[in-house]
């Protein structure tokens, strides 16, 4: 069955929308035909302009150099901290103002500012925008400024409380470490073996500064002037960074015994000496190879060590001294047989 129509121009004006229907009459479906646009009908009509063309081409100069200073600057979301910053940027707004009405005075009445007065003036900016203005710094250097005035405060009455309480007990370290002065140096790796520079570590453990220049002086071993060079070192290091042996502790001679129980006169107590001297194995230097019979080879390894030392002033050995004599007198005369309760004794014989 087929529709005979004469026209698919009558089609279309059969289903076109002006046609009126019945309120209880369901509207009519239209009927597939041909598209009413096709493309090869007529031409695509040019699209509207939009608003920005027609800021672009129609505004005036003063327009179009905003618009493209907008779109060419760069786009910053909103700060996180926004509510926090507000402040800041308001007293560098202030500050920026105040700085910029005192250079407006002083161009009025001294006229256009030179190169060199321009330079002269202060920045308040840094090359990447930052502020240099003190307030606004303020949160970065200092965030909470009453947590650290309350630390500040808190340390303060610790120490003063730990100096004149009689009843406070200053740790042993810490009051050794606020009264005497000590340098601990380390050499770099010399290319020696542990065997043969302990030797030496040895010789001038113990004894004065001077004393153990003069024996490394005349010592016959080759590390002896590398030993040397690194008393002078920790020795001037001392002096210049920790005030040692400056001579200023003359208060009389005294005879001490030390812990190898040699007896000695301390006269300057600011006067320094080896307290302690040790050696370091370190990394291997190189490999050598050993040929040995029956054509093996072995590797010779070239050692490399360090020499450690610790400076100290005659002052602890003389702090040193008076500790051995007060736990000597403490412990009181010595008894064969102490009077002191028996206890796990049996009724007989255990053998």
């Amino acid at each position: 069955m087929s529709l005979s129509m004469p026209t698919r121009r009558l089609v279309r004006g059969a289903t076109s929308p002006t046609t009126t229907t019945l309120a209880f009459q369901q509207p009519s479906r239209s009927i597939s035909t041909s598209p009413s646009r096709p493309w090869f009908w007529s031409k695509k009509e040019p699209s509207s302009p939009t608003n920005l063309k027609d800021a672009i081409t129609t505004g005036n100069a003063e327009a179009r150099k905003s618009l493209i200073s907008k779109l060419q600057s760069r786009s910053e979301a909103p700060a996180i901290f926004e509510d926090e910053v507000a402040p800041q940027q308001q007293a560098v707004t202030e500050k920026e103002a105040a700085v910029l009405s005192g250079d407006q005075k002083s161009s009025a009445t001294s006229g256009p500012l030179t190169a060199s007065q321009k330079a002269a003036q202060p920045k308040t900016f840094t090359r990447l925008g930052g502020s240099l203005v003190k307030e606004a710094l303020a949160r970065s250097v200092d965030p909470d400024p009453q947590a650290r005035v309350r630390w500040e405060r808190k340390i303060a009455i610790r120490q003063v409380k730990n100096g004149t309480d009689a009843y406070s007990l200053e740790p042993r370290l810490a009051r050794i470490a606020r009264t005497e002065r000590s340098l601990h140096s380390k050499s770099p790796w010399l290319p020696t073996s542990v065997k043969k520079l302990v030797h030496l570590a040895r010789q001038i453990q113990g004894k004065d500064v001077e004393d153990a220049l003069v024996q490394m002086k005349f010592s016959k071993k080759k590390m002896a002037a590398e030993v040397t060079t690194q008393l002078k070192m920790a020795r001037d290091l001392a002096i210049a960074e920790r005030g040692m042996g400056l001579g200023q502790g003359q208060e009389g001679k005294m005879e001490i015994q030390r812990k190898d129980g040699k007896w000695m006169t301390v006269g300057d107590r600011s006067k320094m000496y080896v307290a302690e001297a040790w050696v370091n194995k370190g990394p291997v230097r190189a490999k050598n190879p050993d040929y040995r019979a029956r054509g093996r080879m072995f590797l010779k390894e070239s050692p490399s060590t360090s020499l450690s030392v610790v400076l100290k002033e005659h002052k602890t050995l003389v702090r040193e001294h008076q500790e051995r004599e007060h736990r000597r007198k403490k412990q009181g005369p010595w008894v064969h047989l102490p009077d002191r309760p028996i206890t796990a004794q049996r009724a007989h014989y255990s053998w």
